[in-house]
């Protein structure tokens, strides 16, 4: 009788790749003889320091509804609405420490830290935001620790001026404009509560990784990651970084390229990644989450035209979760603004943006686009037979005042849309809360060191 070897696992086929590749530079390494460093490491201190004077105005039915405070929950609270002020401060600062060394087999070894400096008043983002070791050679440069996917790593995106656009900006990370407790976004199947406005794969939310970055070859660059445990723990008290243990941790990997050259005087950059997460921990209910990217830029005299387009989809086929377990303590996500109704929940969803930068000796200008959709609840019903929707427009400015010192300025108008907005039966002050928008003016400094 014939021996029948069962069929490997998409994921776990994936994992043996990388971790051969691994095993490769790390015979690589030890090959390349004796490894004594010239000096021990110094660390260098770097980073950056923004803060805003922000303006937001935003839908009044949201912020003063009998019963949605502003952010309120979209599961019937029965609190009662409250003002916000129109003005406040905000900041984004990072501190860096990174140092380096190199061998005498010609090896580098190196180490990087940031820490968040402020600018929020919790101790979730107040904190490390990474932390890895990396080893450079002829054979290109591996990281490990907690820093961003391969994929992210290499992600181009639409210009802003201000750098003020992505996930990471006072308006598109949700800090200026109240988003709905229901309105879902992308990124959030793992890891995340709240959306992450960005196209960039960030889903892992820097787990701990191994990642390899490939020497560029005219122009383009590879890299992959491995992520043993993307998922977060159901204990929302461990902070961003809190990591679930034992059995049930759900691995991921992924993979980009980026390509960069320069035609003439046309400018090129064209990104593209992918990454699988293993879902079937959860208990059976899914299989995996794939995301996909892609983005592109052009520039030409001053201009730069980009954009990009991320797509997730979210295997539910064998019956996906409910709100009402993610709203517990499953290690599959902590999302519970849908309430606890039992609608399953389908993470899968499309984002993409589009900007025009111009820039010229001191001054930098921009318009960007962002739109994201997110399937959300399944049933046709109880999801109005619509998605979750985010749109986000904003025009920025920047002046450089000196080496490492820019005066920056924004203008943005952002709507969140909840698929149950208009649901039959749902009162005027449930549509209050399932939706919100509102206006963002807000003028800042950085300072780079």
């Amino acid at each position: 009788m014939g021996v029948v070897f069962a069929k490997p696992k998409r994921g776990d086929t994936m994992k043996k790749i990388l971790l051969t590749s691994t095993a490769l530079v790390a015979a690589g390494m030890l090959s390349a003889g004796a490894a004594s460093a010239a000096e021990k490491i110094k660390l260098n201190v770097g980073g950056y320091s923004k803060w805003w004077v922000v303006g937001a105005w935003q839908d009044k039915g949201f912020q003063n509804g009998a019963t949605g405070t502003i952010g309120g929950s979209a599961n019937g609270s029965t609190s009662s609405g409250s003002m916000r002020q129109n003005v406040d401060v905000k900041g984004d600062n990072e501190i860096w420490f990174s140092g380096s060394t190199a061998l005498d087999n010609g090896l580098k070894v190196g180490v990087m830290v940031t820490l968040e400096a402020g600018g929020h008043s919790d101790t979730v983002t107040d904190n490390i935001d990474n932390s890895y070791a990396w080893i450079e050679g002829g054979f290109g440069k591996v990281l490990a620790g907690i820093h961003a996917n391969g994929t992210a790593l290499l992600h181009v995106q639409a210009p802003d001026a201000a750098g003020n656009f992505t996930n990471g900006g006072m308006m598109m990370g949700n800090w200026a404009i109240t988003k709905p407790a229901g309105v879902m976004g992308m990124n959030q199947r793992v890891g995340y509560t709240v959306s992450s406005n960005t196209t960039a794969i960030i889903s892992d939310d820097k787990a701990e990784k191994l990642t390899y970055v490939a020497p560029s070859f005219y122009g383009l660059t590879l890299g992959a990651s491995y992520i043993p445990n993307v998922v977060r723990s159901g204990a929302t008290g461990l902070g961003q970084h809190g990591r679930g243990n034992g059995s049930d941790r759900l691995g991921a990997w992924g993979g980009g390229a980026l390509y960069t050259n320069t035609f003439g005087p046309v400018g090129v950059k064209a990104s593209a990644g992918y990454v699988w997460v293993d879902l079937t921990g959860t208990g059976g209910a899914e299989k995996a989450l794939t995301q996909q990217a892609y983005g592109a830029q052009l520039s030409y005299a001053g201009f730069t035209l980009g954009g990009s387009v991320q797509r997730a989809s979210d295997d539910r086929k064998q019956g996906g979760v409910t709100s009402a377990v993610l709203s517990g303590t499953s290690q599959a996500g902590t999302y519970g603004g849908k309430g606890t109704g039992g609608g399953q929940l389908d993470f899968g969803g499309t984002a993409y943006d589009v900007g025009l930068q111009y820039a010229s000796g001191p001054y930098a200008v921009s318009f960007a686009y962002f739109h994201s959709s997110v399937i959300g609840l399944s049933d046709t019903t109880l999801r109005n037979g619509k998605d979750d929707t985010i749109d986000a427009y904003q025009v920025s400015g920047k002046y450089n005042l000196g080496p490492g010192v820019d005066v920056l300025a924004s203008v943005g108008y952002i709507e969140y849309r909840d698929q149950r907005d208009g649901l039959a039966g749902a009162s005027a002050n449930q549509n209050n809360y399932y939706s919100n928008s509102g206006w963002t003016a807000m003028t800042g400094l950085s300072l780079s060191f």
